[in-house]
């Protein structure tokens, strides 16, 4: 049975969902992060090779070359599968909080999406964190706003998980009765309403004790 008004929970999930969705899309089109890999050979000779790590590239400029793309996705597919999820995520949370019922799918899907995501940008932190390329290198890691983005997004993904979890089953009533709602219900079980005794009279009525009338006494007479 649908309801004109949402639930606003979900929505707030659902609302997540999106900006996590779109956070995400966002990391995998700007580069996630760039290391700044500074040779010594010698004393007099310097050289400065920087990586550029992005989603579905690897770029590797050298001062005096031109540049080297070699094309990789170790966290590309990943993403675009997180994006899918969260997609599901979203549609499933904006259907349960119009038909206001209780389930459990938005929640999963939610879980799923976040505990998905936040592996895939752990991974793509450890790419980042590679091994320097000799004993005598300076390394620097700088990140760019690809993976600003998907930290984002964990936190959006995070949220929208906490938010569809926080809605309870037993506010929506199971024959579909909005206004039966707010009532609480004991753990034991059903509640029910208890009236108070009807009022007795000060002063006791014995009149359906009473004798019956004389009825021979009359007809004598």
């Amino acid at each position: 049975m649908r309801s004109g008004r949402p639930e606003p929970r979900r929505l707030v999930a659902a609302g997540l969902g999106v900006l996590a969705l779109v956070l995400t899309l966002m990391g995998c089109l700007f580069p996630l992060f760039s290391t700044e890999h500074q040779l010594s050979f010698d004393r007099s000779a310097e050289v400065v090779i920087e990586v550029v790590q992005g989603a579905w590239e690897l770029k590797i400029i050298q001062p005096g070359h031109p540049p080297v793309t070699t094309s990789t996705s170790p966290v590309g597919i990943p993403l675009l599968i997180a994006a899918a999820f969260l997609l599901a995520a979203t549609v499933a949370s904006v259907r349960a909080a119009r038909l206001r019922r209780p389930g459990t799918v938005d929640r999963w899907l939610t879980t799923i999406a976040a505990v998905f995501l936040a592996g895939v940008v752990v991974t793509a932190v450890t790419l980042g964190l590679g091994r320097p390329m000799g004993e005598d290198t300076k390394v620097t890691l700088t990140l760019e706003a690809g993976m600003w983005a998907l930290f984002a997004a964990v936190v959006a993904a995070a949220g929208a998980a906490l938010m569809s979890h926080r809605v309870q089953d037993d506010e929506f009533p199971m024959n579909g009765d909005l206004s039966l709602a707010d009532m609480p219900t004991p753990k034991d079980g059903i509640s029910i309403t208890v009236l108070p005794p009807d009022a007795q009279p000060a002063t006791p009525d014995y009149s359906a004790f009473a004798p019956p009338p004389e009825s021979g006494r009359k007809e004598r007479d």
